[in-house]
């Protein structure tokens, strides 16, 4: 097996163990960065070794030279600087410009020439890394030319997403087929509308309704050069269809149905939106007319409390007014006063029972407030009209 070859850029009076060196690579010896710089350029030279031992602190303006110049060389040599300096801030200097691998003093000659090995082999392998990138780079490339739509229904499907109603989907689709030329009528159906648009203006009546009573008949009807795609809640028709022997017949059809499919699952998200917004309307009304009826509950019970209070307080003073002209003995008397205080008494029990109740329905208001304001995210976007009703209509239980 052929040695590899190196470039020797050698800047010292004498390369340690250039022996050793010589002994495992074809070696070509310089002593100019000039004369480097050439060779590198014209002849297929493996690695490029510079030999800085002699210069303490290391002079690194030649590898900022060969640095700006191996920018402008595609193929040239990777750079393994010898040098004596064991200084952290020299290697990471070094590495800064560009090299491949940089060796202290510290390192004995039979581990310079394995990671010489190394590097050439790193060297080698990317070369060979880079090559079948650019293979794979080419034919992607030709897959992407053979099959432009594909980009079209890609870009549409992950546009499709940002679109907040059914025009908005529409127009992005008539963008789409542009790239194809077809001249079509799209119908889209959800479940607060149907939405029939053309490219060019208004809905044709004649063929909204031809999709309209086609949307149950298959996923493609063919008549003449047109054909009728049905998916889920879309339907479109192509009115310019190629030829059944043109090879563009068949990917047309695919195409568009892929396109036809996003349209459809935009449709039911928009869909299950509206009905998400409906369903806050719908509680957000409910937790009002349930804080107003607590409202009246609350206030009717109080009152009822103060009103029974009330009565007894008057009844028990009315008793003990009525007792000393009743002739009664003593112990009736007590019995009576006694009677009228125990009255008063539970009673005040009973309204200080109330007092716990009016608590509870003032966490249960607050409870309902916090429910009102965790639907305050979501969006309005979408939300389908929805008649406003009359707070007046609430039904007073008290």
């Amino acid at each position: 097996m052929n040695a590899p070859k190196i470039l020797l850029l050698s800047l010292c009076d004498q390369t340690p163990a250039l022996d050793l060196i010589t002994k495992r690579f074809e070696v070509t010896c310089v002593a100019s960065l000039a004369d480097a710089l050439v060779l590198a350029g014209e002849l297929e030279y493996k690695l490029l070794l510079c030999d800085l031992t002699s210069r303490i602190p290391p002079d690194f303006s030649c590898l900022q030279q060969l640095n700006d110049f191996s920018r402008e060389q595609e193929n040239f040599p990777p750079v393994v600087v010898l040098s004596s300096s064991r200084e952290l801030r020299d290697s990471l200097q070094a590495f800064e410009l560009g090299v491949a691998d940089y060796i202290g003093p510290e390192i004995s000659m039979e581990e310079v020439c394995a990671r010489l090995n190394r590097t050439i082999y790193h060297q080698i392998a990317s070369e060979q890394l880079k090559d079948r990138l650019q293979e794979a780079n080419a034919t992607a490339y030709s897959v992407m030319s053979d099959n432009s739509d594909l980009g079209s229904n890609i870009q549409f499907l992950l546009g499709v997403n940002r679109c907040d109603n059914l025009d908005q989907l529409g127009q992005m689709f008539f963008t789409t087929v542009e790239h194809y030329r077809l001249s079509c009528s799209l119908q889209m159906r959800s479940l607060y509308q149907t939405k029939n648009m053309e490219a060019n203006g208004m809905a044709k009546d004649l063929e909204s309704e031809l999709l309209s009573q086609m949307r149950d008949a298959g996923r493609y009807i063919d008549f003449g050069r047109r054909t009728i795609v049905n998916y889920g809640q879309a339907s479109l028709l192509i009115r310019n269809m190629p030829s059944p022997n043109d090879a563009r017949y068949g990917a047309i059809k695919d195409n568009t149905f892929a396109l036809i499919q996003g349209i459809d699952a935009r449709i039911k998200a928009l869909d299950e939106h509206a009905k998400l917004l409906e369903e806050k309307q719908a509680l957000e009304k409910l937790s009002q007319d349930v804080k107003l009826v607590m409202a009246q509950i609350d206030d009717s019970y109080q009152g009822v409390m103060r009103h029974i209070v009330d009565t007894v307080e008057e009844m028990a003073e009315s008793i003990q007014r009525r007792i000393p002209t009743l002739a009664l003995s003593e112990e009736q008397e007590y019995f009576f006063e006694d009677v009228a205080a125990n009255a008063v008494s539970e009673t005040n029990k009973i309204f200080n029972q109330g007092l716990h109740v009016d608590e509870c329905f003032q966490r249960l208001s607050e409870t309902m407030d916090r429910a009102l304001v965790s639907l305050s995210h979501i969006d309005e976007i979408g939300a389908p009209p929805v008649e406003e009703t009359d707070e007046s209509g609430s039904v007073d239980l008290f």
